[in-house]
């Protein structure tokens, strides 16, 4: 049993994004996210094992944020 369940089981990381993945998505470049980030008006971000990953219900959350904001 304990063996299907592991099979059956998402990816720890299946909610995450990679930096080029999101960039790809929001057709910007890494550097622009790199920049959003560093002027702290981008998605949150968590930085793992030297790679940054964004959740995907964070950033959907900063672009409902964004467009609340455009108001």
């Amino acid at each position: 049993m304990k063996k299907l369940e592991q099979e059956t089981a998402a990816p720890l990381l299946a909610d995450y994004l990679t930096r080029e993945q999101l960039a790809a998505e929001l057709h910007v470049t890494v550097r622009t996210l790199a920049r959003w980030r560093w002027q702290r008006i981008g998605p949150p971000s968590v930085l793992l094992c030297g790679r940054r990953l964004y959740r995907r219900s964070d950033v959907a959350a900063w672009i409902e944020a964004q467009r609340e904001a455009a108001k």
